[in-house]
């Protein structure tokens, strides 16, 4: 304990040894939130073929807090539903078994880990990872890359690194993301000799979750040369940081951007309809609101 808090209270990278401690921690889940009951049992749904929905039902609805998240997902916009979803039988009757199977597990994830976040900080990273989960979703249904639900969960997951980050290293590390000009990853590399999506893949693995979503956290900085559900989690983190949801237009670095993605298929057409949704009348506003 003593060696973690003087790492966490470090100006530098951190070196071998105290890497190597780190990462046990995190693998171990010491000093971080270690995985709660309930999402142990949504790990258990995912990993299970003979899941019922009765198991998934009676799941949600014993946890209050997910219950009320899960509600308002399924009514938010992007889900389409033209009557409102009162309970969670309807809304695996709706939505289906997977997808609400999926977005419990995504929620569950982050809620284990953002009470250590600020609030100001927890809000941007969650509608950015809302973002990069519907455009994955979008784009693995439109290319027939995948499960759209997996891809969904994985975009939802994929920055979970920094969470672990900035409720280890605290102020230092939002402080050091602040620099504009570097990559995020560079900035952490150089300030504490790791970066975010090495370190979402440790806890992922370490937690049991699909190798899609494990894959898709440690990879979404890099160029995979692969298809999948993996390389468009990349393409959609990308392509979102280059693009003005608001104001449905893309930003000047979105043409580099979209010329790298062009042979996975995302071409400026595709990436239009994942605006489109992103953009849909109160859609990201009410999933941006799941963490409250």
């Amino acid at each position: 304990m003593g060696d973690a808090t003087a790492d966490a209270g470090s100006t530098g990278p951190l070196d071998r040894g105290s890497l190597q401690r780190f990462r046990a921690e995190v693998i171990g889940q010491k000093n971080l939130p270690t995985i709660p009951a309930v999402l142990a049992r949504v790990l258990g749904l995912v990993e299970r073929e003979d899941s019922s929905t009765r198991d998934l039902v009676d799941l949600i609805e014993h946890d209050q807090a997910l219950t009320g998240k899960m509600l308002r997902l399924a009514n938010s916009a992007f889900f389409g539903q033209s009557r409102r979803v009162a309970t969670i039988p309807r809304a695996v009757m709706l939505l289906g078994f997977s997808t609400v199977r999926n977005l419990a597990l995504g929620v569950k994830v982050w809620d284990t880990i953002a009470p250590s976040i600020p609030s100001e900080r927890l809000r941007a990273l969650w509608s950015h990872a809302v973002m990069v989960a519907v455009g994955s979703k979008v784009l693995t249904a439109k290319l027939c890359a995948g499960d759209p639900d997996e891809a969904f969960t994985a975009g939802l997951l994929h920055d979970v690194g920094r969470l672990i980050l900035g409720a280890r290293f605290k102020d230092a590390y939002w402080t050091a993301g602040a620099e504009p000009v570097r990559s995020i990853v560079d900035v952490e590399q150089a300030a504490f000799g790791v970066q975010h999506a090495e370190v979402g893949g440790w806890l992922l693995e370490a937690w049991g979750l699909p190798l899609s979503i494990v894959e898709a956290a440690r990879l979404h900085h890099a160029a995979p040369d692969r298809s999948g559900i993996t390389a468009l989690v990349a393409a959609t983190n990308r392509l979102v940081a280059a693009t003005d949801v608001a104001e449905r237009r893309l930003r000047p670095e979105a043409a580099d951007a979209l010329a790298r993605e062009a042979a996975r298929g995302v071409t400026p057409e595709l990436w239009d309809v994942v605006i489109a949704a992103l953009a849909e009348d109160g859609a990201l506003d009410m999933l941006g609101r799941v963490e409250a």
